[in-house]
């Protein structure tokens, strides 16, 4: 990898900042194949690598096929989708400001800091990834997931590789294999959620999802093998529009617990 000037990334986005983050929303617990050189994000979308680059004008990017996307899509929409901007961080975060002194203080802080819209079944690996775990590792363990792809592209002497699909990780996976790549007792999970999706109707069936209410998503997900309440609600929020969903794990509940303590006192 290496960083690219503006100069070079002809393709633009007019965002503000305040709209999206890339440093925010990139490294912060919701994507983990995502890497950067300098203040170029490198990472893939589906069958594309993408090159990322923000300033204040918006976001510079460039992209690569690593497999000729099928149906064929435009890639400026990929891109707009993923970063969820259909939806105006402005007004989405303005009744907060307005009903809460605690909340209004974190949304200025963190201007930028906004939901991704990830592709579903990415998001269901990673999260069943995510248990018990933590950031860096979870990063590692997905990138060497990745490595099982027959897919890939080597950009200045780093392989990008498409993630493996579900369909590949329910019938061309072992447990043993993802146990040796140190997914340890989640290698089991993994496969069998696969397996579990591709039972259901694969992956249009995990995009069909979208479609449903937040209850009925998931309870659908939690019939999956690895997928209990906060995974089902990660998957939910992140990637099947429920933005009702709230993820609660124990760090979350302290954290809302001594919010909520140090306001009433």
């Amino acid at each position: 990898m290496r960083n690219y000037l503006i100069s070079e990334l002809k393709c633009h986005i007019s965002v503000p900042l305040s709209e999206v983050n890339l440093d925010k929303v990139l490294a912060t617990g919701q994507v983990f194949r995502w890497r950067k050189e300098g203040d170029t994000w490198f990472g893939v979308i589906r069958e594309r690598l993408w090159i990322l680059r923000q300033d204040p004008a918006g976001i510079h990017y460039k992209y690569h096929d690593i497999v000729p996307p099928s149906p064929p899509s435009n890639a400026e929409a990929q891109l707009r989708d993923f970063l969820n901007l259909k939806h105006v961080l402005r007004d989405v975060t303005r009744p907060w400001m307005s009903g809460d002194a605690h909340l209004s203080a974190l949304v200025t802080r963190h201007a930028g800091l906004r939901l991704l819209r990830q592709e579903p079944g990415e998001c269901l690996v990673a999260f069943i990834t995510s248990s018990c775990n933590n950031i860096p590792r979870i990063s590692s363990l997905m990138l060497k997931l990745s490595s099982l792809s027959p897919h890939s592209l080597t950009l200045h002497g780093t392989p990008f590789h498409t993630l493996p699909s579900l369909h590949f990780l329910a019938h061309h996976t072992s447990e043993q294999t993802l146990r040796d790549l140190g997914f340890g007792y989640r290698a089991k999970y993994l496969v069998s959620a696969a397996r579990g999706v591709e039972e259901r109707g694969g992956e249009a069936w995990l995009e069909s999802l979208r479609g449903v209410g937040l209850g009925e998503a998931r309870q659908q997900l939690s019939q999956l093998a690895g997928v209990g309440p906060k995974v089902a609600s990660c998957v939910c929020l992140m990637a099947l529009d429920k933005h009702n969903a709230v993820p609660i794990d124990t760090h979350m509940f302290q954290v809302s617990l001594e919010v909520l303590i140090r306001g009433v006192n």
